[in-house]
């Protein structure tokens, strides 16, 4: 719900997401669809002036930041799903997780070397480490057994275990 006018570039395909949790800025691309469906909000909704936000209420106003919140907890409750409560999910951050299990998983069905797409994605997801995105690819284990073996066999080799009794 932050995201300025400037931070959005349809022509080019990609947003800038600022000042996230580890305080780095990071450039992410856009697909196809989700262009044309932006270009199609910007039409009606946005204004030109750069520092004004991209995401705007019908009175021109900035939406409040719990917003995508309540809409997702309004959905749940329309389609019947239970809300387990603070820290329960289904929770939004859940959206994030599933984006990195399908992510992966399709890179790994185009033949794409893991080796390659953890770093990507991990970078994608704005983590510090490749140990925090493997934590959210840990979610295949039953949907994509295969992913995970090929996942687990990438991070042993770049996080080795080390005995507690040994020292450096």
């Amino acid at each position: 719900m932050s995201l300025k006018n400037k931070d959005v570039n349809l022509d080019e395909g990609y947003i800038i997401i600022r000042e996230t949790k580890n305080g780095c800025d990071r450039i992410l691309p856009l697909s196809d669809s989700l262009i044309t469906i932006c270009k199609q909000y910007k039409i009606h909704f946005s204004s030109n002036d750069s520092e004004a936000y991209f995401f705007i209420q019908l009175n021109g106003n900035r939406y409040a930041p719990d917003t995508v919140y309540r809409w997702f907890r309004k959905i749940l409750w329309e389609a019947g799903i239970s809300h387990g409560g603070k820290g329960s999910g289904p929770r939004v951050h859940d959206l994030r997780h599933s984006f990195s299990v399908h992510s992966l998983a399709e890179m790994s069905r185009k033949g794409l070397d893991l080796y390659y797409s953890l770093p990507i994605l991990s970078k994608y997801l704005g983590h510090n480490s490749l140990e925090a995105t493997d934590r959210y690819v840990r979610l295949t284990s039953d949907m994509y057994p295969e992913l995970i073996q090929d996942v687990n066999n990438l991070c042993s080799y770049l996080f080795p275990e080390v005995k507690a009794n040994e020292t450096y």
